[in-house]
């Protein structure tokens, strides 16, 4: 390996190494939806997605990322937390 590529400024901003913000997997439509299917307040959405209060209003607002959106798809469907099994 090549250490002083890492040292390299014309690299360090390539396309490949710049971070593009990622689009929403749930439309703050489908957040807010979700919240109202559940019946959940901010506050109550919060403590059971161990998020803050203000990124709740976040993902209102802006929509939110996939494992948020998995995380409710499985409450919807009252999936109880993963535990893996041991035989």
């Amino acid at each position: 390996m090549n250490i002083l590529a890492f040292d390299d400024p014309e690299r360090r901003h390539t396309e490949k190494t710049v971070r593009r913000p990622r689009l929403p997997a749930m439309s703050a439509e489908e957040f807010s939806a979700w919240l109202k299917h559940v019946d959940f307040s901010e506050r109550h959405a919060a403590r059971i997605l161990q998020i803050s209060r203000t990124t709740i209003a976040k993902y209102r607002q802006e929509g939110a990322p996939a494992h948020i959106g998995f995380a409710c798809s499985a409450i919807a469907l009252g999936m109880p937390m993963w535990k893996p099994h041991t035989d």
